[in-house]
């Protein structure tokens, strides 16, 4: 059984961990994070498994105790940052995958990447490294997520998909098929997306409509 560390103790974090305990992969799970934070954001079973602040010296400190590592943390940019830095310190960055999704046989998918309970994943789907696929969301054919995108729970992708770099689809959103969305895009909860949107911009709406740039 491995040992596995996870950067950050937030939300997200936390159901990382239980989606890793559920998977029965993992003999133990600790994380690292800022431990002067309140009780109120962290309930005592979680707040007793940090084992140290998160910063690249702790890191490099506990490389000898745990071969595995995974970042929590929801924010697009900052889980990849930390990703590149487990990466090159040499850890084994396993993708943690709720044993209730449902995924083909034929999907691609990166290091560190989650999917969370009830997610769907058709064939021929490509995912890369570092995003997240959360609950109950669906991916449906030859539809590509690109590193570090964040899809929300509940959001509806149909094929043909491309989704680039860095991009957070709101929770409940719905996406037809061959649309392009480009790098750094936010896509505000419950959108409707009919038509393809560029990089760098924020889309909200039934349908979804630019509202600004970012």
């Amino acid at each position: 059984m491995k040992k596995l560390l996870i950067l950050g103790c937030g939300g997200h974090a936390k159901v990382v961990a239980d989606a890793a305990e559920i998977s029965k992969e993992y003999q133990n799970v600790s994380f690292l994070d800022q431990k002067n934070k309140t009780s109120k954001e962290l309930n005592t079973s979680f707040h007793q498994k940090i084992i140290g602040d998160l910063s690249e010296s702790n890191i490099e400190h506990f490389s000898s105790d745990f071969s595995h590592a995974f970042v929590g943390i929801g924010d697009n940019f900052t889980r990849v940052r930390w990703l590149n830095k487990l990466h090159h310190l040499g850890f084994k960055i396993p993708n943690i995958i709720h044993p209730n999704a449902q995924i083909s046989k034929y999907v691609e998918i990166g290091f560190g990447t989650f999917i969370n309970a009830n997610a769907v994943i058709q064939c021929n789907v490509k995912i890369n490294s570092g995003c997240i696929v959360n609950t109950s969301s669906s991916i449906d054919h030859d539809s590509t997520i690109d590193m570090g995108s964040h899809i929300s729970p509940g959001v509806n992708i149909a094929g043909n998909v491309n989704i680039g770099k860095n991009v957070w689809i709101g929770i409940g959103s719905t996406i037809i098929q061959n649309i392009d969305i480009g790098d750094n895009v936010i896509v505000g909860a419950g959108s409707l997306v009919l038509k393809s949107i560029p990089k760098n911009v924020k889309a909200y709406g039934i349908p979804s409509k630019i509202i600004r740039e970012i």
